[in-house]
């Protein structure tokens, strides 16, 4: 495994805008996309961070992304939003509906955004940790390709697909936190986990994921051949499938076996669907009310007497937020043998 390298967020920032513009994104896609990735990284999220720029730019090069992408958004209601992002990169239409849903959440206190013809787009938590520092909750998520069998089932009909939930709490600051930042796939452990044992020759916990036949598996390269196994049985099968169907259905997106592994396929649309759901905290308890409830929620979790007294109990996404406030004043932390991939891609 090769040695890890620290560099500056503004660094990555610019050799990541760099490599995709090199491979044909335009400059607001290339910037949203760099940020969101890097955002990944400082958050400690490596498999959803710069890593996915080697793919992200592949595609680009081969056509499976359109780097001139026209993302529309297109109204439909006071809250409610289509977005088309004309296959685009997945960071940058997810951006442009964020961006559109904060300014009708500010105008309607509630926004629903469905997204389409889009792609990958990253981790979720960097879209709810700024959707908090705007003062609004956020639940997003978004499906993908084919990786988990419905329960019950033998055939992979079922993206690994993640559900976050969001929501600003007093006193959080730009570099510390924490806010309540939940960001979960439905799958015991995240394909990328496995895709990076194999990189790495090592094998994978049992329970991860049942090769093609539906038998166990320690070996990540049968278990990519084979099936995630959902979190909770029947629950985290079903959790996926609803959001799919907020992702999908709702959106007028691809979903379940329509949606294209970028995977098998990089020269291909995926068709990949998004949703973000807005609300303004403050406008429903107003801004004293809502401050409070959300502290006193906040510290009875993290007041609770821990288990073991060095790991204190605490909110989701706070430990994700601490290493983003180190990596803003420390630098982030990458393998040295990605950076140099990143630094070619740059150059090209």
């Amino acid at each position: 495994m090769t040695a890890s390298v620290t560099v500056s967020p503004a660094e990555l920032r610019r050799l990541a805008v760099a490599a995709l513009s090199a491979a044909g994104a335009q400059a607001q896609h290339a910037a949203w996309t760099a940020d969101i990735l890097v955002e990944g990284d400082m958050m400690g999220l490596g498999t959803h961070g710069v890593l996915r720029l080697l793919t992200y730019c592949e595609r680009l090069r081969l056509g499976g992304i359109k780097g001139a992408a026209d993302i529309a958004v297109e109204r439909r209601a006071a809250s409610l939003a289509l977005v088309d992002g004309d296959n685009g990169l997945g960071p940058a239409v997810a951006m442009a509906a964020l961006e559109a849903g904060l300014a009708m959440v500010a105008d309607s206190g509630m926004a629903y955004l469905g997204c389409r013809e889009s792609n990958h787009l990253g981790a979720l938590a960097p879209y709810g940790l700024k959707a908090c520092a705007a003062g609004y909750v956020l639940i997003c998520g978004t499906n993908a390709s084919t990786t988990i069998a419905p329960w019950g089932g033998r055939e992979a009909r079922l993206g690994n697909n993640p559900l976050s939930i969001a929501a600003p709490c007093p006193g959080s600051t730009e570099s510390g936190g924490p806010h309540f930042l939940l960001d979960m796939a439905m799958s015991v452990a995240a394909r990328g986990k496995i895709r990076k044992a194999l990189d790495e020759g090592q094998p994978i916990p049992e329970g991860w994921a049942v090769d093609a036949a539906g038998k166990p598996t320690t070996d990540p390269a049968a278990a990519l051949s084979g099936f995630l196994l959902p979190f909770g049985g029947h629950k985290g099968s079903g959790l996926s499938l609803a959001v799919d169907m907020l992702s999908g259905v709702l959106s007028g997106a691809r979903f379940l076996t329509d949606i294209s592994p970028w995977t098998d396929y990089p020269e291909r649309p995926c068709g990949t669907g998004h949703f973000f759901l807005l609300i303004d905290p403050k406008r429903l308890l107003g801004a004293e009310a809502y401050d409070a409830a959300i502290a006193h929620f906040r510290d009875i979790v993290q007041t609770t007497p821990p288990a073991d007294t060095a790991q204190p109990v605490q909110l989701p996404g706070q430990r994700e937020q601490e290493r983003r406030a180190a990596a803003l004043s420390s630098g982030v932390a990458i393998p040295g043998d990605l950076l140099a991939q990143i630094e070619a891609l740059a150059a090209a």
